[in-house]
Formats: C-alpha cells, sequence, structure tokens
C-alpha cells in the first residue's frame, strides 16, 4: 500500500503554498482584509512569531530591545482562523483510492496553506460528533504533526453533521473560514448543519467528494449492497433502467447540495478521487475558491 503522504505529496504542498500565495493572498503584508465594515489598517496587538511567518510582519524594533520576536497584527487582518472539518465516517472508507485517503490528503494541503498564510489552521474530524483532532496549528513545520495525525486516523461510525456543527459552534465562538469535507449523504440534515454555521457568521465552503464508481456503477445484475455505516443490507437486480435512475439521483444530489451553497454564498466543489489532490485544488484556487 502506498504511503498516503510521501515525499512526492510534501513536494506538492509546497507548490500549492506558492500557488495560493500569489493568486490569493497576494504579496501585501496584510494576509486578508476583513470582510467587516469599519476595518482599518489599525495596530492592534502582537503575537509570537512562529516558524513560516513572513520576516516583514516581524517588529524588528522590539527585537532589538527585548530579543524576542513579534509579529504585528493590525485590525485589517482580523486573526483569521481556518477550520477544516474532516468527514471520517466508515462511508468515507470506500473506493479505491479511499474517499478517506482523497479527503486526508485535501484536508492536510488546506491546513497546510492556512498555516503559513492565515493565523492558525485546525483539521476537526467527525461522524456522530466532533472529535478533538488537531487545533490552532502555526507555521508550516507544524504540518508534521498534522500528517502522523492523520496517517493514523482510522475512518469509522455514523455520520451526524448536525451534532458536529452544533458543537462546533458552542466551541468555537470567533467567526472564522470553515471547510467541510465530507460525501454529503443525508443532504436534508446536511443543509441544516450548514445553517448552524452560517448563523454564526462563518464563511463556509463544502468539498464533496465522490469516486467515479458512486457516480457510474459499474454493476449489474443480483447483488447486496451493505451500508458501510450502519452494515445494513439489500438485496437487488441491478438493471440499466435502475442505474440510469441512479445516476440521475447522484447527478441531482449534487446538484441540489450546489445549488444551496450557492444560494447562501457558501463555496461549493466536487473532489472526485481520480483527479488528484492538487490539480483539484489548483483548479479551486484559480476559480477564486475558499478565499475569495
Amino acid at each position: 500500500m502506498a504511503e498516503l503522504f510521501d515525499k512526492q505529496y510534501l513536494k506538492k504542498l509546497e507548490y500549492l503554498e506558492l500557488i495560493a500565495r500569489r493568486m490569493v493572498f497576494g504579496q501585501q503584508q496584510a494576509l486578508r482584509p476583513s470582510l467587516r465594515k469599519g476595518a482599518s489598517i489599525e495596530f492592534k496587538d502582537y503575537r509570537e512569531y512562529s516558524p513560516g511567518d513572513d520576516p516583514r510582519a516581524v517588529d524588528w524594533s522590539v527585537y532589538a530591545r527585548l530579543g524576542e520576536m513579534v509579529v504585528k497584527l493590525y485590525r485589517q487582518e482580523q486573526e483569521l482562523d481556518l477550520w477544516v472539518l474532516l468527514d471520517s465516517s466508515a462511508s468515507m472508507a470506500f473506493g479505491e483510492p479511499s474517499k478517506f485517503d482523497h479527503a486526508r490528503k485535501i484536508a492536510a494541503a488546506l491546513a497546510y496553506i492556512g498555516m503559513a498564510n492565515m493565523d492558525s489552521a485546525s483539521v476537526l474530524p467527525f461522524a456522530h460528533e466532533l472529535l478533538e483532532g488537531r487545533d490552532h496549528l502555526r507555521g508550516r513545520s507544524r504540518v508534521f504533526h498534522l500528517l502522523d495525525y492523520l496517517r493514523e486516523l482510522k475512518g469509522t461510525g455514523q455520520t451526524d453533521l448536525i451534532a458536529t456543527t452544533r458543537k462546533f459552534v458552542s466551541r468555537v465562538r470567533r467567526p472564522g473560514m470553515v471547510v467541510i469535507i465530507s460525501d454529503f449523504y443525508g443532504l436534508e440534515l446536511a443543509q441544516r448543519a450548514l445553517d448552524q454555521l452560517r448563523f454564526f457568521r462563518h464563511e463556509i465552503y463544502v468539498i464533496q467528494v465522490a469516486t467515479p464508481w458512486e457516480l457510474d456503477p459499474p454493476i449489474r445484475g443480483e447483488l447486496r449492497l451493505v451500508d458501510l455505516e450502519t452494515s445494513g443490507h439489500e438485496d437487488l437486480t441491478i438493471t440499466d433502467s435502475m442505474l440510469r435512475r441512479y445516476r440521475q439521483a447522484f447527478e441531482k444530489f449534487s446538484a441540489d447540495l450546489k445549488r444551496y451553497a450557492m444560494r447562501y454564498s457558501i463555496g461549493y466543489a466536487r473532489a472526485e478521487t481520480n483527479v488528484p489532490f492538487d490539480t483539484f485544488l489548483v483548479d479551486v484556487l484559480q476559480r477564486g475558491g475558499l478565499v475569495a
């Protein structure tokens, strides 16, 4: 079995971060203008320097006096935090490569970009509820800590996105950017969960992970289909007409999720597991996704 995060993966992270910096964050010291009215470039506070911070943001006069490296914060920056909610339920284990492996690669890459360009990045897995994960990571060097964690993470249990977002908004009060990576089965419940995040004024981006098999199942005849989350099963005779109805239903499911996202200014992208994670993310960044 191939290593999930090999040397090639690390090289791709560096490339993605460079693309993100050039396309999205620009070369300005204030990395992200606030969406709040009345924001200014007024000095706000200091925070301790973390490896990976822009050296131009360091207050060298403080270093000369005290020998401590600190970074200036301005009100314009608004201390943006990135939160990646990663579906780790049993349904994500489906496919080859699995949706879970693909989602972990995307989650780690987004966090790396966030660690390098935002105030902090966090990856929190969820299934029946929100798990602890790794949060408030700062600086590029922390990516190895995150990769070790994600490498050992297992996908199991049923999904409860409503319980997940309820726990999240009770834990995270300050509005930030929330990226949810999931297959989003149970769309009606997913929409209710996203409503909770919208109410607390988080910026939201949803990434729907899907396998080629789910888009066009190569199956025929009498089969037993097993639910990975509940272990329930159903015996069916798969016909061409049934497959046509399934494909139509899956595309409608994706279209409904995308339509809901567009209605409420939520970012949306579908990540198919046969498309390399870096190709997918470059496309998202080029379209202005995630931070536009």
